[in-house]
């Protein structure tokens, strides 16, 4: 009998081992990062939006940002109308098509988005710091590899 987690036998998941992993690991991050955030009146919900346009200088439309994050753009409105609200994001209407809204980050949004980053990355620290340096790459070039994976594959 194969144990990997003390007190959990995974035997019965021999076929989704990865799958077991990757939830497992994710459930413990989101939990770890959430603790971190809170003191700072941050959550994961909130911060992931603005994580995203971090990566996407110009801004996007909504539905840009919402396939980018792969989730509902109904349920993004929600959330990017709360961080309008705290001025961390403008919509502006979209220079091609005025219907759809162009979302950017205010300066205040990349102050918190900073603060977010410092936050983040320490979290990820204490998470690694069993993982040898020279692996970590090799890891990220991998879990790149699986998100590529064409949406109708992964679907």
């Amino acid at each position: 009998m194969q144990r990997s987690f003390e007190g959990l036998d995974e035997s019965r998941f021999h076929d989704m081992a990865l799958t077991f992993r990757i939830m497992r690991l994710a459930a413990i991050w989101r939990t770890r990062l959430e603790r971190a955030l809170r003191p700072h009146g941050m959550t994961v919900a909130l911060m992931r939006p603005m994580a995203y346009l971090m990566m996407m200088p110009d801004g996007a439309t909504q539905r840009d940002l919402a396939i980018a994050m792969d989730t509902d753009c109904s349920a993004l409105v929600r959330v990017l109308d709360l961080l309008e609200k705290e001025g961390f994001v403008a919509r502006q209407p979209d220079v091609q098509d005025r219907r759809a809204k162009h979302i950017m980050l205010t300066p205040s949004g990349q102050q918190r988005c900073a603060l977010f980053h410092q936050v983040a990355a320490q979290v990820e620290q204490d998470m690694t710091q069993t993982l040898p340096l020279p692996d970590r790459k090799p890891l990220i070039a991998l879990l790149d590899t699986v998100l590529a994976a064409p949406p109708e594959l992964s679907a």
